[in-house]
């Protein structure tokens, strides 16, 4: 028996592997929009003020090659398609309802510890490194 639509945007996710979920473009841009929301709110909370920010690609890919998931890619790649594989992956675990903005702002949060005196440097080496974590976190949660 079907498995019945449990979202509505489920016909946009027919992914059942990791490799189609990284290399799929529409994930990557709704997980960039999820991805920069959840730092802007872990950020505002380690730094005690709002802020809305873009997370670089390079703290993504350095994040993503730090896992065990970064082999799914195929290839070797630069900064931005490995940023762009680890946002569709956040897109892909929101969409299926795997996870919710504040589990990610939660998980990110206790592993980014900076404040509004920490150099540019320092907050993107701090970041990848919980960014990594948060998708250790969520891995179990994506198809085999």
């Amino acid at each position: 028996m079907a498995k019945a639509s449990v979202h509505m945007w489920d016909q946009f996710i027919p992914h059942d592997n990791v490799r189609d979920i990284m290399n799929d473009s529409g994930l990557a841009q709704i997980g960039d929009a999820i991805v920069n929301l959840c730092y802007s709110l872990a950020k505002s909370l380690a730094t005690g003020r709002l802020t809305g920010e873009k997370v670089r690609d390079s703290v993504l890919a350095r994040a993503i090659r730090a896992t065990t998931l970064y082999h799914h890619i195929g290839r070797r790649t630069d900064a931005g398609t490995a940023g762009d594989a680890y946002e569709a992956l956040v897109g892909f675990l929101w969409l299926k309802g795997e996870t919710t903005i504040d589990e990610m702002v939660g998980l990110l949060t206790k592993d980014l510890l900076i404040d509004t005196s920490t150099s540019r440097k320092r907050e993107g080496e701090i970041a990848a490194v919980a960014f990594q974590r948060l998708l250790e976190t969520l891995e179990e949660r994506l198809p085999s």
